[in-house]
């Protein structure tokens, strides 16, 4: 595997990939805000391994995975601009909506790539990585005549072990991903419960259940919903296959850092207005979240002292 990969973002997915690629001696440039033991042992282990706060690190690199949050694209776009990245294509495989058009905007002459994955992987309060490697990963080309493009990186994908997929509809792809990720992220943030624990209780299993349904009527009033898309199909199969997971929102939301809910919940409540669709769970989950995020003491791992 002698062609560089890029990362940028050192969080569970970032890590994640960098461990798969390293692993098959991939030459790897890893960008990161933060280091922490986990990038350390990735360094012992590897001691070929690029990794740092300059996005310099990132010239030369053949495929780049972005794995930063929503509210990052932005300034990570700004920064990739200067690079110049010749023959190189940039694959987002990052949770809301809007980010393909910030970066289609900041790389216009760059190969842009959407990725959706079920790969589950979080950290835990020791900073160390834990990882459930059977999701699949789905790529496709923001631009249509780039789709030779995706199928390098699913062969990219493919030769760690992981299992990807090429598509042709990039915006099909994101909107399933934003459907399911709406629906488990702020369930499992607010009941403070592993995705799997959603499937176990049928409260919790209803309020996503609707909130699948709710957006994927938002998706199909914008014509990007696939015809033989069942969102209750993929809401039970995304929860088993992730089951001991737990979800970025419920881990930023418990050590009281800003969520995604904007970029996730937000941007289909404001499409939904928009259109005119009602979305009365999607209402209630981004208001709940955000009052959440308001309220540090709500938080069980920001509690202290009796009960």
């Amino acid at each position: 595997m002698a062609q560089p990969i890029g990362i940028v973002g050192g969080g569970a997915l970032g890590t994640l990939l960098a461990s798969r690629f390293l692993a098959k001696g991939a030459d790897v440039r890893l960008v990161s805000r933060a280091g922490g033991s986990r990038h350390d042992s990735l360094k012992r282990d590897h001691p070929s391994l690029q990794s740092g706060s300059d996005f310099g690190t990132l010239r030369g690199s053949s495929l780049v995975f972005l794995c930063v949050k929503a509210f990052h694209t932005k300034d990570v776009a700004r920064s990739l601009a200067p690079l110049r990245l010749n023959g190189a294509s940039v694959c987002s495989l990052q949770n809301g909506w809007g980010n393909m058009e910030i970066l289609d905007l900041a790389l216009p002459d760059v190969p842009l790539l959407a990725g959706a994955t079920s790969l589950g992987a979080y950290l835990d309060d020791r900073g160390l990585l834990h990882a459930t490697e059977r999701g699949t990963t789905v790529v496709a080309p923001w631009r249509p005549g780039d789709f030779a493009f995706a199928e390098r990186a699913v062969e990219s994908l493919r030769n760690t072990g992981l299992l990807a997929e090429a598509r042709h509809d990039a915006r099909s792809v994101l909107w399933r991903k934003l459907v399911l990720n709406s629906a488990v992220n702020p369930v499992t943030a607010i009941a403070h419960c592993t995705n799997g624990a959603v499937m176990q209780e049928p409260g919790l299993f209803e309020v996503a259940r609707l909130a699948a349904r709710e957006a994927t009527r938002v998706g199909e009033g914008l014509g990007i919903v696939d015809p033989d898309f069942d969102p209750e199909d993929a809401l039970r199969s995304i929860l088993h296959e992730t089951a001991g997971n737990i979800s970025s929102m419920r881990e930023d939301l418990s050590r009281g850092r800003r969520t995604e809910i904007d970029e996730i919940t937000g941007a289909i409540v404001t499409l939904a207005e928009s259109l005119g669709v009602p979305v009365p769970v999607q209402t209630a989950l981004l208001t709940l979240v955000r009052a959440a995020e308001r309220r540090p003491e709500s938080r069980p791992e920001m509690k202290r002292g009796g009960p």
